[in-house]
């Protein structure tokens, strides 16, 4: 009788049967995409009435576009109004009085909705502003002391953090598999000058899964510039679902030889590591909790677990081995609150931040984030 799941064979059957495989390119995998893939990748989402949350994008354009089609439909000819059939009834014959009354109704309406449309708008421009000048009053200057100067004022900080990010083309800025790792970098290094030793990093399409090489170079060259060359930081990547750990630097020394990997395995030597970032996807959420849930009932059918032993905690081990620890703080660097998939059981107590209208990395994010922390209150319930 085993009290216990064998890991191995629930992570080698997730990686097979979740593993997200597409033919798109990565310029393709925009951040706005995410529910479109998620039905083709995964069509038992969507009946399932799992969705993501989108967007209204306010731009010049589309506010002035918006503002001309309002006053258009207010001077819309009276031949339109028969197509209203929500407020003529079907057969109606028209009576002035009756057009009167619908040109006031819509009218309020188109008013109401005028008002709503330059509160957003103001709304929108006050929030750019703030973050601009935030950008401005914080400024790290790659400079570890300022930021554990900044962090010292705080009352406490997470010990474990995780970061939402968004995969955007190469035409824009900043973007490609270049940009997000440089936004892995560049968070890396504010939580270890914060004292954060543990960061997960969870991208919908798990790009950073398949490009460990290039995101191991760019941390480890974001804690030179930050750090200097001789007292580089030791850092580990790992990506749980697959059971894989790539040392990044051990020493002061970029790891890129396989074999030396190989041979730290084989010898059992366990470096100590100052920050462990973790890669999750998509398949880290629901999946894997699906999978899990496969197994034990394989196990509980065939005897080889109790039905006992499936307690609450027994489950939160497994999904820890599985997909890691649940962290304190969750920051979601968009516009918007929109988890898109994470997993639900790593975020029962988590704390949730993001910034209205912010769609770029920055250390006033981040901060402010902590800063929520530090005077939020968790009160677990028996």
């Amino acid at each position: 009788m085993a009290d216990s799941i064998d890991l191995e064979g629930v992570k080698n059957a997730i990686s097979e049967s979740n593993r997200i495989t597409t033919s798109l390119s990565p310029n393709r995998l925009v951040k706005n995409q995410a529910q479109e893939m998620e039905k083709d990748l995964y069509p038992e989402y969507e009946t399932n009435g799992s969705s993501n949350i989108s967007a209204t994008s306010y731009n010049n354009e589309s506010f002035f576009t918006s503002f001309n089609n309002l006053f258009k439909a207010l001077i819309s000819p009276a031949s339109s109004v028969a197509t209203h059939t929500t407020f003529f009834k079907p057969r109606e014959k028209l009576t002035y009085s009756r057009l009167v009354e619908f040109y006031i109704y819509h009218f309020v309406l188109t008013m109401i909705y005028l008002v709503m449309t330059f509160i957003r708008a103001f709304q929108f421009v006050s929030n750019k502003t703030k973050l601009k000048f935030l950008s401005l009053a914080y400024n790290p200057a790659e400079d570890p002391e300022v930021i554990n100067h900044d962090i010292n004022k705080l009352a406490k900080i997470p010990r474990r953090v995780s970061v939402i990010l968004n995969y955007k083309p190469e035409q824009e800025e900043n973007g490609g598999v270049e940009g997000l790792c440089n936004d892995v970098s560049k968070i890396s290094t504010w939580c270890l000058s914060s004292g954060i030793s543990y960061l997960s990093v969870y991208e919908y399409h798990g790009v950073l899964k398949k490009r460990v090489p290039e995101l191991r170079r760019a941390v480890f060259k974001k804690f030179t510039a930050y750090f200097g060359t001789e007292n580089v930081p030791n850092f580990v990547i790992k990506i749980p679902h697959l059971n894989l750990s790539y040392p990044g630097s051990i020493d002061g020394k970029l790891i890129e030889d396989e074999a030396y990997i190989k041979e730290l395995d084989l010898s059992g030597t366990k470096p100590t590591y100052d920050i462990e970032i973790t890669l999750l996807s998509m398949v880290d959420g629901r999946p894997t909790i699906v999978e899990l849930t496969k197994v034990m009932a394989d196990l509980a059918k065939r005897g080889d677990l109790k039905a006992h032993n499936i307690t609450l905690k027994f489950v939160d081990q497994e999904l820890q081995q599985l997909v890691g620890k649940e962290p304190d703080l969750v920051i979601m660097f968009q516009p918007f609150l929109n988890l898109q998939g994470y997993p639900p059981w790593q975020i029962r107590l988590s704390e949730l931040y993001w910034e209205p209208d912010n769609d770029s990395i920055g250390y006033a994010v981040f901060l402010r984030a902590l800063q929520k922390y530090s005077t939020c209150k968790i009160n677990v319930g028996r």
